[in-house]
């Protein structure tokens, strides 16, 4: 999926999971995470330091789209912040490794070999990334419209 739509899947299951616009925002932004092993990627781009090496070592879609890595980072950020901020971060590395599974397939259980998820042809990527973002969109857009409504 592009970055936009690992984005708005990461706010979403962030705000799911924490029930919290803050738990939101930390998925969005860490949704973006798993693509640091792609050197284009809009993380990767900005830590070249960080993506040529992980993606010459390991390649894409393996150790950053794993649960082992979900798991990791999740504890790390929970070891210096709190609950709420490292199920943020779970929330969105998941949100973007689900993504990536319905558009191609990914390292689930890296170290393990296998590859799991529906592999598409570009056409059909780009058609259901355009769906999910506009369906993450409107979703967005009405429970925050709901969340405005219940503070009047």
């Amino acid at each position: 999926m592009e970055w936009t739509t690992h984005g708005l899947s990461g706010i979403a299951l962030g705000f799911l999971m924490t029930g919290d616009w803050k738990g939101a925002v930390v998925g969005g932004v860490s949704s973006l995470i798993p693509d640091i092993d792609e050197p284009k990627s809009k993380l990767g781009r900005p830590l070249l330091f960080i993506s040529y090496p992980l993606k010459s070592l390991v390649g894409h879609r393996t150790l950053t789209h794993s649960l082992p890595f979900a798991l990791i980072m999740s504890l790390l950020v929970m070891l210096f912040t709190n609950l709420t901020f490292g199920l943020a971060v779970f929330s969105g590395i998941v949100a973007h490794i689900l993504g990536d599974m319905i558009t191609g397939r990914v390292q689930l259980l890296y170290p393990h070999h296998s590859f799991i998820g529906i592999p598409t042809s570009r056409l059909n990527y780009l058609l259901i990334d355009r769906i999910v973002r506009v369906a993450l969109t409107g979703w967005l857009l009405l429970v925050g419209y709901q969340e405005i409504q219940a503070y009047m």
